[in-house]
């Protein structure tokens, strides 16, 4: 033990430059790994993996991207291709070019020929271009029309759409992936989990799988192989509860490929190293965590560079888009941005001007604001309430006057940054239960799973897609017997509602009808059970989920039709996906009826137009008789 402790000790100081105090077990004590894979593999990373779903277009005959692909250490790479497909256009004859950059060389001009078409350029990767586990590539397009300045470069309606199928194919030998960072890195998109038991003991690993690895894109899966020619299409996550403390992460093989293995008595901790900012010391096969990290302390800000914003700067000719995303559950819990603090620097042009700066957030436009300085220059705009949700994108849209042209001057583009110190002030989110982002937002400090027994057997294929849309992707997930044992926000599995709740749908009331804002039924009957529901509820634990698995087909969700809970308290599944989804706090949408219990509400609600009706009998009735008694006074006044 002493002996790991120090190569432990050593590990930190070589790696990070300080103690890791949570760490409490070495290698050396954890049970033997299965056997490695020995194969030479094909894996091919496409860049739709990596964040390009809807491909790369450059126009006006310029634009440039750089990104990073993850690949293997170089000495585990027998070879590698990168293969790019793309369609280009143009409506005047111009020559055009794409030129591909590996490690910041230039390694391949290709000629876009023709007036329109498809091809592939492939590029075969340089020994030394591969470092630290990732491929640096840059594509770059440009071109022109002739050497008359008279003609305009906008007029070309040229275009090169990089297709989001465009890969890096690399050959890799298993056996050289020899710790659980580089298995962790190379491994495919899709996931395949292979647990020992499928009880509610393996329920925490299981959801914090499918929350880091997309269930919700139908990503993570239950069982499987992968026993299919030379490509590794799928990852093996094999996960094991044994009397080791902690967790435990080591390489093995499944199907003759490298996998990942977890054990130890809680084996999410395993997975939690390798998403936590500790993932480093997953480069050191068999480590062994007993406890990472904690809820960071709110602040009032957060800058772009911490959103992971990517590079935003070009040469703005006449007008350029700039764009970022982020994720509600990025921001700390509990905050939502008031305000959008935009620091730009953007270059005056020959005569002198500047530009102007237009925000949109979420397709909605919060300001625009002249920008004639050519320092750095803070520009600040609100963001109004309601706006931000679960996933956001924010597009800067700046715009210059057009100087050149007159047969003497072709137009001339002036560099543009959004510097990272941009920064979003944040201010108090409502409360967590009022939408399924902010619950989402909330599980980011780390989220306990509680199920009834025997519950959780039959609705995997339901709980990992829900995982990845309810759960933030690098949370941790713990597990409980009893909700009494949950330590705040919670996801409780179940046919009845956690004990101490007020749901909005209840199940133990006999028969349920849901119907819509009009009084029409909706859904009820044998119809109502083979639907799942997902409700925000609040306990004395506070605010959590209640998942009620329904007995039909559990959502399938694609690529192409994820499931994602965003707005709402109320959520309504089936095998297509999302059916409905409401804040019943907010709209009368949906209607809740239970014929078998007629309370007091219920049978106003039935009989309404008669109780509506009698009782304007009866005020009509009263005001004839007021009417009457008026006309008789009046009438004994005058004959007296």
């Amino acid at each position: 033990m002493k002996r790991s402790y120090c190569l432990l000790s050593a590990l930190l100081a070589a790696q990070i430059g300080c103690a890791l105090p949570a760490l409490a077990q070495g290698a050396g004590e954890a049970p033997a790994a299965q056997g490695r894979a020995t194969e030479t593999l094909r894996r091919t990373v496409r860049f739709d993996e990596i964040g390009f779903n809807a491909g790369i277009e450059f126009r006006q005959l310029s634009g440039d991207a750089t990104f990073f692909l993850p690949a293997a250490r170089a000495e585990a790479i027998e070879g590698a291709m990168l293969r790019i497909e793309l369609e280009h256009g143009e409506s005047l004859e111009t020559e055009r070019f794409l030129s591909v950059s590996l490690a910041d060389r230039v390694v391949k001009v290709a000629s876009l020929e023709g007036s329109s078409g498809r091809m592939t350029v492939e590029v075969p990767v340089p020994e030394g271009a591969i470092t630290g586990g990732f491929l640096k590539v840059t594509l770059s397009y440009s071109g022109a029309h002739s050497e008359q300045l008279c003609i305009d470069e906008r007029a070309s309606g040229d275009f090169v759409y990089i297709r989001p199928s465009s890969a890096l194919e690399l050959y890799v030998r298993g056996g050289a992936l020899d710790s659980p960072l580089d298995v962790a890195r190379l491994m495919p998109r899709n996931k395949r989990l292979v647990l020992d038991g499928e009880g509610a003991e393996m329920l925490p690993f299981a959801m914090m799988a499918g929350a880091a690895y997309d269930a919700e894109f139908g990503a993570v899966r239950v069982g499987g192989s992968d026993a299919g020619g030379r490509e590794w299409a799928s990852g093996a996550l094999v996960a094991g509860r044994d009397g080791t403390r902690g967790g435990r992460v080591e390489v093995t093989a499944v199907d003759g490929r490298p996998a990942l293995a977890f054990g130890g008595s809680d084996p999410a901790l395993g997975l939690s190293l390798l998403e936590s900012e500790w993932q480093s010391l997953a480069a050191v096969d068999g480590i062994a965590p007993v406890a990472l990290g904690g809820a960071d302390d709110a602040d009032s800000q957060i800058t772009f560079a911490e959103l992971g914003a990517p590079r935003l700067r070009q040469n703005v000719v006449g007008s350029s888009t700039f764009s970022m995303n982020f994720a509600a559950d990025a921001l700390p819990s509990g905050t939502l941005p008031t305000r959008l603090e935009l620091l730009v620097a953007a270059a005056n042009s020959a005569s002198g001007q500047g530009v102007a700066v237009s925000v949109f957030v979420n397709d909605a436009m919060i300001g625009s604001r002249p920008l004639d300085s050519a320092e750095p220059e803070w520009l600040d705009f609100a963001v109004p309430e309601g706006l931000v949700g679960r996933d956001n994108q924010v597009d800067i849209l700046v715009q210059r006057q057009v100087e050149g042209g007159g047969c003497r001057y072709a137009p001339q583009g002036f560099p543009t940054e959004i510097l990272p110190q941009s920064r979003f002030v944040l201010g108090d989110a409502p409360a967590a239960g009022d939408d399924f982002f902010l619950m989402r937002q909330a599980f980011r400090d780390g989220v306990t799973v509680v199920a009834e027994p025997g519950v959780a057997e039959a609705a995997w294929p339901l709980l990992l897609p829900l995982a990845g849309a309810l759960i933030p992707d690098d949370a941790t997930v713990t597990g409980a017997a009893q909700l009494s044992q949950a330590e705040g926000p919670f996801i409780y599995v179940g046919a009845n509602p956690p004990a101490g709740s007020d749901p909005a749908l209840l199940f133990d009331q006999g028969a349920v009808e849901i119907l819509d804002g009009d009084g029409g039924v909706m859904f009820a009957g044998a119809g109502l059970e083979t639907l799942s529901f997902v409700q925000v509820v609040e306990t004395a634990q506070g605010a959590g989920i209640w998942i009620r698995p329904g007995d039909g087909p559990a959502p399938e969700p694609t690529r192409a039709n994820p499931l994602q809970l965003d707005r709402g308290q109320l959520a309504i599944l089936d095998r297509d996906g999302l059916v409905l989804s409401v804040a019943r706090s907010r709209s009368d949408l949906l209607q809740v009826r239970y014929p078998d219990q007629l309370d007091v509400m219920q049978l106003l609600a039935k009989y309404r137009p008669w109780i509506v009706g009698a009782a304007w009998l009866a005020l009509t009735l009263l005001l004839i008789r007021f009417l009457q008694g008026v006309y008789r006074k009046r009438r004994d006044g005058s004959e007296g």
